[in-house]
């Protein structure tokens, strides 16, 4: 289960996101920015979803400086904006743009449960889900949805038949244009979307490979280290230390084109 820290002075909107996310996300309440980074230290925290604004329409304790300490702590944490109209104003939300706002909830008009989750969802993916776009540009469209499924959906349990579903195809159909792309199978390829997920918390020095397998849901930190191993054939800090997302991208795109990087890629059980 994914973590999500909140600085939400208003109780109607923290409940609002509470209703969105159920049992999809933990919430980590936060009363201020110095709490909210610390959660971000603490927690396996992968969303942050702030008001900039106090009830005076004023940004909380500077919004703006603490957006950039936060995003240049850690880096892969998303950052959600959770704003009225008003105050917000159009040239405050381009600021915070500059500061790596990955996504805007506007109160009445987003928050419904199930917009306010995909926006969520979106903005928690992005970064990655954009890295690993441009590399599969050409590939047929099913395939490459259903690996940019892998990835925006690694927080949840996927199987090969929920994925085939989402896609609206058979399974034996997914699998098929899996195979006739040179991709590995769905059930590989979800082990692939939660991993390159993984690689990309690993960037953030201040993460375990603990927190980071809590994060995602895997059994133990141990059962991550193996599946590290297993499909990259590298431990957590080399995963960081090889560049995190883009490391595990290359790997996975190394498999999907059947290119050896030494010795054969054991399969998953």
């Amino acid at each position: 289960m994914g973590h999500v820290a909140t600085l939400l002075p208003s109780p109607v909107r923290l409940n609002r996101l509470r209703a969105a996310l159920r049992d999809r996300y933990s919430v980590v309440q936060c009363a201020s920015w110095d709490e909210l980074l610390g959660a971000c230290g603490r927690e396996p925290v992968s969303i942050a979803v702030v008001d900039l604004y106090t009830g005076a329409g004023e940004k909380v304790d500077g919004g703006f400086e603490w957006l950039r300490q936060l995003k240049r702590r850690y880096p892969s944490v998303a950052l959600v904006a959770y704003v009225g109209t008003p105050p917000a104003k159009a040239r405050d939300m381009f600021e915070a743009g500059r500061f790596g706002i990955d996504g805007l909830v506007v109160a009445d008009q987003d928050d419904e449960p199930r917009r306010m989750l995909g926006l969520i969802e979106q903005a928690d993916a992005r970064g990655v889900v954009e890295m690993l776009r441009r590399s599969i540009i050409d590939v047929k469209p099913t395939v490459r949805d259903a690996t940019l499924i892998a990835v925006t959906r690694a927080h949840e349990r996927l199987s090969p038949e929920t994925l085939a579903r989402i896609l609206g195809v058979r399974r034996k159909a997914l699998s098929e244009r899996l195979s006739q792309s040179g991709f590995p199978t769905a059930q590989r390829l979800i082990a692939w979307g939660r991993l390159i997920v993984a690689a990309r918390m690993l960037e953030d020095s201040g993460r375990s490979a603990d927190s980071v397998a809590l994060a995602l849901d895997f059994p133990s930190g141990s059962a991550f280290r193996n599946t590290c191993q297993r499909y990259v054939r590298s431990a957590p800090h080399q995963i960081r230390a090889g560049g995190g997302a883009h490391f595990v991208i290359a790997a996975f795109l190394d498999e999907a084109r059947g290119v050896s990087r030494g010795e054969p890629l054991l399969v998953a059980s």
